[in-house]
């Protein structure tokens, strides 16, 4: 393999309107659910909430592009039943050529949708669990190293707040859904952050590993971890 080509694996996108669909996340939420598995229109509609037709417009637009491919198509009665699948498994778009200003604008456009689901998803979760609206807010706190939690909660938190408690720990209770999201700084040597690195992925991968256990649910995961420069730490 020459320096700089691709593995098998990875697709590379060129040309600029292919390239739109993995790079803006609107487009791609129609790719996705055929992203290497097998999936019919019908099913994948149903998934994504549109209907046949909206769906039909954006397959037969992915099939033009070369990111889709037909696999089969299912005799019966009346008009045959197609089966679609992503064209690789892998895509690489070049920053050249999305339509990008910036990497930040190119994250921002690849995320946003992803992001708004997970918000929207968020606030459902806690509306649900608000039995009394008047404890529905936001939870700062902190100890003598500084701020240690950040979050929106639908509830009392725990009293009193510890360390060991924190203000959260009242959805570890059996009896609450399987929700988490917090935002708390931590201050690590790097070798420590490259451990915490390393067991988050372990972790992710740990339990993705479990996919196809009876009465599965899916749940959306966003695992983040930033090095925050010492002037704007302070």
């Amino acid at each position: 393999m020459k320096q700089g080509d691709l593995p098998r694996l990875w697709q590379r996108l060129e040309d600029p309107e292919a390239a739109r669909v993995l790079a803006d996340a609107q487009a791609r939420q129609y790719l996705e659910p055929f992203i290497w598995r097998e999936r019919r229109i019908t099913d994948v509609a149903r998934e994504l909430g549109v209907s046949k037709q909206t769906l039909l417009y954006q397959v037969n637009k992915l099939l033009r592009l070369g990111l889709l491919t037909v696999t089969r198509t299912e005799p019966r009665h009346g008009r045959a039943v197609r089966y679609y699948r992503s064209s690789s498994p892998g895509y690489f778009v070049p920053f050249s050529a999305t339509s990008a200003e910036s990497i930040h604008a190119l994250y921002e456009s690849s995320l946003d949708n992803t992001r708004r689901s997970l918000l929207s998803l968020l606030t459902q979760a806690w509306t649900d669990l608000a039995d009394d609206p008047r404890w529905f807010g936001l939870y700062t706190y902190g100890d003598e190293h500084g701020l240690k939690s950040h979050a929106l909660l639908p509830a009392p938190p725990a009293s009193p707040v510890s360390p060991e408690a924190g203000s959260l720990s009242w959805l570890l209770q059996t009896n609450v859904p399987a929700v988490w999201d917090n935002t708390a700084p931590v201050r690590l040597s790097l070798t420590h952050a490259k451990a915490l690195q390393r067991e988050l992925h372990d972790l992710h991968a740990r339990y993705q590993a479990l996919e196809g256990e009876e009465g599965q649910k899916t749940y959306f995961l966003r695992l983040t971890l930033v090095p925050v420069d010492d002037e704007d730490d302070a």
